[in-house]
């Protein structure tokens, strides 16, 4: 099943966060980034009977306390705040010996959400309560490495179809260094393909600049993004901030079940406040090989450059 046929898109919200003594810069993503938001209600069959109406209110007032309680956090955590904030940080480096599509042990298609919550409860200040027991998406906070004065967490989202996770959505701001986009293509290869999408002028001092970077046969769709207004040259926007696009939102699917096209994986990314993706050499007349060959050297200094015409 896919995982985000006819569901609903919110806006996850995330800030600067500080430079401080000992404490790591984290870049803030300079589009807005859509996550699952639907999720599937059980009904439950059958009457309760009761006698008196003050019984009744108390059921009910009990159920939504507990429901709610269970949302609000994990149960109670067996490591202390620093042991699991140093699990974060291996993980982050290395990924738990594994690769994409799979994420900190967990890979879709194969790992089951019982054993996908072993590990996620170790790392996370809070987990949504699934409201099914086979099919459901869970949302996390996971906790930062280091402390942060201006963010507590980072945003992970998983789906489950049928008791085995078969979706993940992670961002970790500029905390996992290996998928900075020169070591990502330096690590998975030449991308099947590349999209571009931008805005003609800034706006508020920001315009966006977006690389969706799809290994269909890999199961990974990374989306990159700057920010800053950029200059114009003979009719062209000009970007020569490429290798600096370190904070990739990560989807990530099993192939091996779901062989999607990058039409279907668009659905993981904003297409409705953001403009239409366009194909590589549409938007920039650069091939995908030569923007593989080009961008996995981080000390590059080449720019990209696409007609402002195109994107009015």
């Amino acid at each position: 099943m896919h995982p985000t046929g006819g569901s609903l898109r919110v806006f996850k919200q995330v800030s600067w966060l500080g430079v401080g003594s000992g404490k790591v810069a984290l870049s803030r993503p300079t589009h807005p980034r859509v996550t699952q938001a639907v999720r599937r209600q059980v009904k439950r069959g059958g009457e309760v009977k009761v006698l008196r109406l003050s019984i009744a209110f108390v059921i009910v007032f009990m159920s939504i306390s507990c429901s709610a309680f269970k949302s609000k956090a994990i149960a109670e955590p067996t490591l202390t705040t620093d042991e699991s904030q140093k699990i974060v940080r291996d993980l982050l480096e290395n990924n738990a010996g594994c690769r994409l599509p799979c994420w900190w042990g967990i890979t879709p298609g194969e790992t089951t959400w019982v054993g996908a919550r072993q590990i996620l409860e170790k790392v996370s200040s809070f987990m949504s309560e699934p409201r099914s027991e086979e099919t459901f998406y869970v949302d996390l906070h996971v906790l930062l490495p280091y402390p942060q004065d201006s963010a507590d967490y980072m945003e992970h989202s998983y789906h489950v179809e049928n008791g085995v996770v078969d979706y993940i959505d992670v961002y970790n701001f500029n905390l996992a260094p290996n998928y900075a986009l020169p070591n990502l293509l330096k690590s998975y290869g030449q991308p099947d393909e590349i999209w571009i999408r931008t805005f003609p002028k800034a706006e508020r001092g920001i315009q966006h600049f977006l690389i969706d970077v799809f290994y269909g046969k890999l199961g990974i769709l990374a989306e990159y993004g700057t920010g800053d207004p950029m200059k114009e040259v003979n009719g062209n926007l000009q970007n020569c901030l490429i290798t600096d696009m370190d904070s990739p939102f990560l989807d990530l699917w099993s192939p091996k079940t779901q062989n999607l096209s990058f039409q279907e994986a668009k659905t993981f990314i904003d297409t409705v406040n953001l403009p239409e993706p366009k194909p590589l050499f549409e938007a920039t007349g650069m091939d995908v090989k030569t923007f593989y060959e080009t961008f996995k050297n981080s000390k590059t200094n080449v720019c990209l450059e696409t007609p402002k015409k195109l994107w009015q």
